[in-house]
C-alpha cells in the first residue's frame, strides 16, 4: 500500500514539475511557439515522459492553465475569508473583490498574457468543453464570494442595481479579466498608450463598476 502511495506523489511531484516548465515557457513566449521537447528539456526530462502525462500539447496547455489558477486561487481567494472582509458590507466586500483583482494583476502580469493567448489557442484548435471543465470550474471559485457581496450589498442598502446577481457577476468579471489580460497582452502597443499607467486604467476600472453598482439612474 505504501509503496502504491509513493508512486502516486512521484507521479504528482513529475506532472506538477512538466506543468511548472511549461507555463515558465508559455508565459515567457506563446503556447504555439512552444514545442514538447523544449518542455520536456526544461523540466528535465525525455518528450516521451512528457507524453505519458499529457498526449498533446492542447492538453498540456489547459492542464497548464488549471494548474496555475489552483495556485493563485487559494493565494488570493483566501483573503475574502477574513472577519474584516466577513463584517463588512457589500459594497466594502465588492471593493475588496475589486482590490484582488488589481492585485492579480500586478503580480501575476505574465500568467495574465498567458490567458489571453489560451483563448486564442482554445478557439483555434477548436478544443471542446467538456475539456475545460476543470479549467472553468478553477475560474468559478471567485463566483461565491462576488455572488454573496452582491446579494448582501441588495439587501443592507450599500448597492443598488437592477439586473439579476448572475447577470452582474459575470458582466464584471468578464470586463475585468478581459481588460487585465487585454493590457497585459498588448497594452504598450502605442505612444498613446504611456498616457495613464497600466495598472491605473485596472483600478479606475474597478471604481467606475463598483459606482455602476451603486447608481440606479442608468441601469435598465
Amino acid at each position: 500500500m505504501s509503496g502504491s502511495i509513493t508512486r502516486e506523489r512521484q507521479r504528482a511531484c513529475r506532472s506538477e514539475q512538466i506543468l511548472a516548465a511549461a507555463l515558465d515557457l508559455f508565459c515567457k513566449r506563446t503556447i504555439e511557439d512552444v514545442s514538447i521537447e523544449e518542455v520536456a528539456k526544461h523540466a528535465g526530462t525525455g518528450p516521451t515522459t512528457v507524453y505519458r502525462y499529457f498526449s498533446t500539447k492542447a492538453e498540456l496547455a489547459v492542464s497548464s492553465a488549471v494548474f496555475y489558477w489552483k495556485t493563485i486561487s487559494g493565494k488570493y481567494v483566501k483573503k475574502l475569508d477574513s472577519p474584516t472582509y466577513r463584517e463588512a458590507d457589500g459594497r466594502a466586500q465588492m471593493e475588496q473583490i475589486m482590490d484582488i483583482f488589481q492585485e492579480l494583476f500586478e503580480t501575476e502580469f505574465s500568467f495574465l498574457k498567458f490567458l489571453y493567448e489560451f483563448d486564442s489557442f482554445i478557439m483555434k484548435y477548436h478544443i471542446p468543453w467538456n475539456r475545460l471543465e476543470e479549467y472553468e470550474a478553477q475560474i468559478l471559485n471567485l463566483k461565491q464570494y462576488v455572488t454573496r457581496a452582491l446579494e448582501k450589498g441588495l439587501a443592507d442598502g450599500s448597492l443598488c442595481f437592477s439586473w439579476s446577481v448572475d447577470e452582474t457577476y459575470f458582466t464584471l468579471t468578464h470586463i475585468m479579466l478581459s481588460l487585465m489580460q487585454k493590457l497585459a497582452a498588448g497594452g504598450r502597443l502605442l505612444p498613446s498608450d504611456e498616457r495613464v499607467s497600466l495598472f491605473r486604467q485596472v483600478k479606475i476600472a474597478g471604481e467606475l463598476l463598483i459606482l455602476g453598482l451603486s447608481n440606479t439612474q442608468t441601469q435598465s
